[in-house]
């Protein structure tokens, strides 16, 4: 009976499905995953790195690219549930790298999962063992009304937009007071006539010229006022 769960494990192997277009360069995008295992962190396997032989690229799925690692060097369980450890991150990764001289483009998805060799994954293995949910996070006790009354919350809103209020209104009084002055400065010059006469000044004007007892000829100077 304990050989049933082992012999159900045999055949299966850690797959990386890239839902992706273009035409694989296989030993490249085999690179490219074990550079993404050694990026993460801790890398999946800290002394060395999957033998390229350990791997096969499966392209018989239209839009999809499978990564198959069959290895002595980490099970299959444990590159499986690696993804889960590093998510995210370690998706993102694989996915700037698949499209560097891989030859794939428009890399939308990348699914892992373990399966039977020469299929696709219809999905990731869950995260959290087994597929199994997270316990929902328990409710948020409510805060305690205040002693002193029950209304300290609105109050201290209160507070807040009165003091907004009167911070607004310096600001307007301000405002208002430089337009004032900046109006009183331009016009300046026309104020000035409204409170200053307009006195003529006297001017002298040359008159006809009156002779003079000696015979000689002086203009007559009249002040007009």
């Amino acid at each position: 009976m304990l050989a049933l769960p082992f012999v159900a494990l045999l055949g299966q192997v850690a797959k990386v499905d890239i839902r992706a277009t273009g035409t694989v360069n296989a030993d490249i995008l085999k690179s490219q995953l074990n550079a993404a295992y050694a990026g993460a962190v801790p890398p999946i396997i800290p002394t060395s790195l999957i033998p390229l032989e350990d791997m096969t690229v499966n392209t018989a799925i239209a839009g999809s690219y499978v990564i198959e690692v069959d290895t002595t060097v980490a099970t299959a369980a444990d590159l499986d549930g690696y993804w889960c450890a590093n998510d995210p991150a370690l998706r993102n990764l694989f996915k700037d790298l698949a499209v560097i001289a891989t030859g794939l483009s428009d890399v939308t998805d990348v699914v892992t999962c373990i399966g039977a060799s020469g299929m696709g994954c219809a999905s990731s293995t869950p995260c959290g063992g087994g597929g199994t949910e997270d316990p929902a996070p328990a409710p948020e006790p409510e805060p305690e009304p205040d002693s002193t009354g029950g209304g300290g919350g609105g109050d201290k809103k209160n507070d807040d937009n009165d003091g907004l209020s009167a911070v607004a209104i310096v600001f307007i009084v301000l405002g208002a007071l430089f337009v004032l002055g900046f109006l009183a400065y331009l016009m300046w010059p026309w104020l000035q006539t409204c409170w200053v006469p307009n006195t003529a000044h006297a001017e002298p004007i040359i008159g006809p010229v009156t002779p003079t007892p000696s015979g000689v000829a002086l203009p007559t100077l009249y002040n007009v006022a």
